[in-house]
C-alpha cells in the first residue's frame, strides 16, 4: 500500500487542521527514502528539518531552516574554495571569487535542487504552498544549502565535500572549467540586472539546428532575440553580451 506523499500529507494538514499530522509529516518515509538515495544514515525526523520553510514555521510554531541555510552557505563557499584553489593555485583572488560565483549562485543552486527534487520536499505554510512556492529558484537554493548543513552536521565535512562535488560534476562535468568565466560575467550581470528591473532571472532557450543550435533570449518572460550558434554557452553569452551593449 502507498504512502501519501509528503505535498498530500500537507494538503491533508490544511483542510483537517489537525496539528497531530505535524509529527507524521516530520517522519514522512520520503525524508527516509531520499536519506537512503544520498548514502546517508540520517533519520527522516532529522533530514526533515532541511525542508521545513519559513512560512511553516510561522503557521504551526515549528524550527525552520533558515540557520542551515546560513550555515550550509558557509560549508559550500568552503568546499568550492577549496576545490578551485586546489585546481588552480596561482590563480589571483579575483578570478578565484568569480569562478565561485559562478558555482555558487542562486540560479546554480536551484539547478542542482531541481535535479534532486528538492521542491517535492519542502514543507511551507498554506498561502505559500498554493502559490507554488516550493518551485521557486530561491526557495529551491536556500533548501540546497539547508540540505548541505544537515548533511554537515550528522555526516562531517568528508561526506558533504563529496556529496556536494559529486553532485556538480554529475550535472555539469565541465563546472570547473575556467572557460566558464568568459560567459559568466556577461551572463551574470544580465542576471543581475533582470533580477534588480523584473524580480526574474533571464531565460535561454536553445534548439538544435543539424551541429548548431538556435538559442533564443527571454526577459520578464518577453522574446528579446535570437540567433544560431556552434554551442548554447557561446549563444547564450553572445545574446547577454549584445543586449548590455544595446542597453549601454
Amino acid at each position: 500500500m502507498s504512502h501519501p506523499r509528503i505535498h498530500e500529507t500537507l494538503k491533508a494538514l490544511f483542510e483537517s487542521k489537525d496539528k497531530s499530522l505535524i509529527k507524521g509529516l516530520l517522519s514522512h518515509a520520503d525524508f527516509s527514502a531520499f536519506a537512503t538515495k544520498m548514502n546517508s544514515r540520517l533519520t527522516a525526523e532529522e533530514m526533515s528539518s532541511a525542508f521545513v520553510h519559513s512560512s511553516f514555521s510561522h503557521e504551526f510554531g515549528m524550527k525552520d531552516q533558515e540557520v542551515l541555510e546560513f550555515l550550509g552557505d558557509a560549508v559550500l563557499g568552503l568546499v568550492i574554495t577549496e576545490k578551485i584553489v586546489s585546481l588552480y593555485p596561482t590563480l589571483p583572488e579575483g578570478k578565484l571569487s568569480k569562478m565561485r560565483s559562478f558555482l555558487v549562485n542562486e540560479y546554480s543552486l536551484s539547478k542542482l535542487s531541481r535535479f534532486l527534487n528538492l521542491g517535492e520536499l519542502i514543507i511551507l505554510g498554506k498561502g505559500e504552498f498554493m502559490k507554488k512556492t516550493y518551485d521557486q529558484d530561491a526557495v529551491l537554493a536556500d533548501t540546497f544549502e539547508a540540505l548541505v548543513a544537515v548533511l554537515y552536521k550528522f555526516e562531517g565535512l568528508d561526506f558533504a565535500r563529496d556529496f556536494i562535488l559529486k553532485l556538480i560534476l554529475t550535472t555539469n562535468p565541465q563546472a570547473f572549467l575556467m572557460e566558464n568565466l568568459d560567459s559568466f560575467d556577461a551572463k551574470s550581470k544580465l542576471q543581475e540586472w533582470s533580477l534588480k528591473k523584473y524580480k526574474k532571472l533571464p531565460v535561454y532557450r536553445a534548439e538544435a539546428h543539424g551541429e548548431e543550435f538556435l538559442v533564443e533570449l527571454f526577459l520578464d518572460e518577453k522574446f528579446i532575440s535570437s540567433a544560431v550558434f556552434r554551442s548554447k554557452k557561446i549563444g547564450e553569452k553572445t545574446l547577454a553580451e549584445n543586449f548590455l551593449k544595446n542597453l549601454n
